[in-house]
């Protein structure tokens, strides 16, 4: 979670932004992972969240106080449809935790609408997806971090060098599932 806020940190201030301002951070998705994320970084003194977006309502009730009392009381405000936020020229990064089909189409727009973006994994369904999204984040110079943590995971780390090393043999087949408790 800090990874993707300090990298936003700091290319925000490569950008000759002040120190001592906040981020203003959108999250768009909030249930599950998104909850977790949007409570970690509200908890940061270096953000505040100003905009919440999900398209059930019932989030936003039941979660944007958790975020407001991380926030010294300050509630973000609601859309249901997150282009709403990307008009606000005030938020300088957004958390991108919906579903894996909205990942590249999410941070596509808010790349071109100037915000910088942490988008939670998978990065994109294609390759080509990929590639277009990597396009748009060249062209708009907007920050972009996927959250890949689960590669630097230990188990994750040895599975490699079995591989590597070939203490398996040729691999020819790869289904790979992540359940965390």
């Amino acid at each position: 979670i800090t990874g993707g806020l300090t990298l936003l940190a700091d290319a925000r201030s490569a950008r000759a932004t002040p120190a001592n301002d906040k981020l203003n951070l959108a999250i768009i998705g909030c249930r599950g992972r998104g909850n977790t994320l949007a409570q970690a970084f509200a908890a940061r003194n270096d953000c505040e969240f100003t905009w919440f977006c999900d398209v059930d309502p019932e989030m936003y009730a039941t979660r944007a106080k958790g975020i407001a009392e991380n926030q010294g009381g300050r509630k973000p405000k609601y859309a249901k449809d997150f282009r709403e936020m990307l008009e606000d020229k005030a938020v300088d990064a957004v958390v991108i935790a919906t579903p894996p089909h909205w990942h590249t189409l999410a941070t596509i727009w808010c790349c071109q609408a100037g915000k910088d973006v942490y988008c939670e994994k998978p990065m994109t369904l294609t390759i080509d997806e990929g590639r277009l999204m990597s396009e748009v984040c060249r062209k708009t110079g907007q920050v972009v971090q996927i959250g890949t943590q689960q590669r630097s995971l230990r188990t994750c780390l040895d599975a490699i060098a079995v591989i590597r090393d070939g203490r398996i043999g040729k691999l020819c087949h790869v289904k790979a599932e992540f359940g965390f408790p």
